[in-house]
């Protein structure tokens, strides 16, 4: 009798909608490749860095009493959220403690519209700013709407898109090597 090949489960605790369009692409990305992988995506639905750690934190916990045991578990947020202070936690703190509780931090920098922008032709090594990001990535691709669809998304961009923005940005890089893309 043959056995089941088991795919090896990634826990991704994201900001929002917008990055589970990203997590679904990307899964869509390593099926394409034949990696046999499951993203598993939790919504955190935002808030300050503090609160959103310990809701990935308890999401996890969750997903570790099933079956299938976890990979690795990865905290996908914003940059910019550093820059607001929503609850006292800076992202270098929000850093150390994940890292007290095995959960790998992913940085968009300085967010998901910065990242898209990015992957559009020609932008991989360009850094928007939190202000401009937005504005520079409607200027490219006016039909943008946030959060980000993953219809859209996967018409827009292909694995090379983000290979090309992941030499620049060792977050994105860290991230498609956990999965097995890179």
């Amino acid at each position: 009798m043959p056995s089941i090949k088991i795919r090896t489960r990634i826990y991704l605790a994201v900001e929002g909608e917008g990055e589970q369009s990203f997590v679904r692409l990307l899964q869509e990305f390593a099926n394409q490749n034949g990696l046999y992988v499951h993203l598993d995506c939790q919504v955190l639905d935002g808030g300050g860095y503090e609160p959103m750690f310990k809701r990935a934190l308890l999401y996890r916990q969750c997903a570790k009493k099933q079956k299938n045991k976890v990979k690795s578990s990865i905290l996908l947020i914003d940059a910019d959220r550093d820059q607001r202070k929503d609850d006292g936690w800076t992202l270098l703190q929000l850093k150390q403690e994940a890292g007290k509780s095995d959960l790998q931090v992913c940085v968009q920098d300085p967010n998901q519209e910065g990242l898209l922008f990015r992957m559009l032709p020609r932008n991989e090594n360009k850094q928007p700013s939190v202000l401009h990001a937005h504005k520079q990535l409607l200027k490219e691709w006016p039909n943008y709407q946030k959060p980000a669809d993953f219809y859209k998304l996967r018409q827009k961009f292909n694995l090379n898109d983000l290979l090309r923005v992941a030499k620049f940005d060792k977050e994105l890089s860290n991230l498609l090597t956990i999965i097995g893309l890179k």
